[in-house]
């Protein structure tokens, strides 16, 4: 008897510490994972939010001069969109949303204006969810600004019931654009995206870049570790993952027409992704890769060319 308590007290013994490993363990884990959620969701986006001078100039100046106009939404997730709608010089049926990259702002998009004005096409710059004047805790990467993409399809839908509409994202904001294509395949609001610098899927990207920042082997697991315990604290907070983050997914079976730019010398986003996309695509599509822009930057690199490839694009589509 005095044999088998020693060996039950024992058992105990040992499943006690297996509980408190586990909880120590998954403690660390979520500990972790809270803190990656924090500096990439949250935290980044609060201090790379800085006013741009030369961009708030334009702004004001166009609002004063030219009939810009500050427009606001409500969000089908329940925080303000801001936005700033650009109308052409001629009256015109056809609107081209831009959306931003991250840790940017609409104001950007006035980069991007003159191309589009020149055809004839209004605009309206939008800023997404958690970045310069929306609301939004943290940034979901595509997932909850999908959704809002559809609030402001449907505010210019309700300004131009005949109207054109196209819609222009630059890295994280073809992202979204193109996450968007595959939501709104079954309706066909847009007709035509432009995705510049988007990735393909957002887990195995952050993944590379925790490895290249760390300095991990190629075939480490923690990145898996941190990545997994940082979407369970993401779906706690926001019902969202980085897994869901899967442009290459949404757009496989999108027949609106898109054209796809990247930078051949882009070290974030490896234009690879672009052509994973470029690949998966049933529907029109057309892939342009500047040699030697870096991430989101073809539009400096080569303005020209880069012109004329969207106008040229649009001109075909965007009718």
């Amino acid at each position: 008897m005095k044999k088998q308590h020693v060996v039950r007290v024992m058992g105990w013994f040992l499943l006690f510490i297996m509980v408190i490993g586990i909880v120590l363990i998954n403690g660390i884990g979520l500990y972790a994972g809270n803190w990656f959620y924090e500096e990439v969701d949250v935290a980044y986006v609060r201090e790379h939010r800085g006013e741009d001078s030369k961009h708030q100039e334009l702004l004001t100046e166009g609002k004063a001069t030219k009939d810009w106009q500050d427009v606001e939404l409500v969000s089908k997730h329940g925080y303000k969109l801001k936005g700033t709608y650009i109308p052409n010089s001629q009256k015109s049926q056809k609107t081209l949303i831009f959306l931003h990259g991250f840790t940017k702002n609409r104001l950007y998009g006035l980069d991007y204006a003159r191309m589009y004005l020149q055809e004839g096409y209004n605009l309206l710059l939008v800023d997404s969810k958690a970045h310069g004047d929306s609301g939004g805790s943290a940034v979901s990467w595509g997932i909850q600004e999908k959704d809002d993409v559809d609030s402001w399809v449907d505010w210019v839908q309700h300004k131009f019931p005949d109207g054109i509409i196209g819609v222009h994202g630059v890295s994280m904001g073809a992202a979204t654009a193109l996450m968007y294509a595959g939501f709104d395949e079954t309706q066909h609001k847009v007709a035509f995206y432009v995705a510049d610098s988007a990735y393909s899927q957002l887990e195995p990207l952050l993944k590379e870049k925790i490895i290249e920042q760390i300095k991990l082997p190629a075939n480490s697991f923690l990145p898996d570790v941190l990545l997994f315990y940082s979407n369970v604290v993401s779906y706690y907070k926001n019902s969202y993952t980085f897994q869901g983050s899967s442009p290459l997914t949404a757009i496989t079976a999108v027949t609106t027409p898109i054209l796809f730019i990247h930078g051949g010398a882009d070290t974030l986003v490896p234009p690879k992704m672009s052509e994973d996309l470029y690949a998966s695509v049933k529907g029109p599509k057309e892939l342009h890769i500047f040699p030697q822009a870096i991430h989101a930057c073809a539009v400096y690199q080569d303005r020209r060319q880069y012109t004329q490839i969207v106008q040229t694009f649009i001109e075909k589509y965007g009718k």
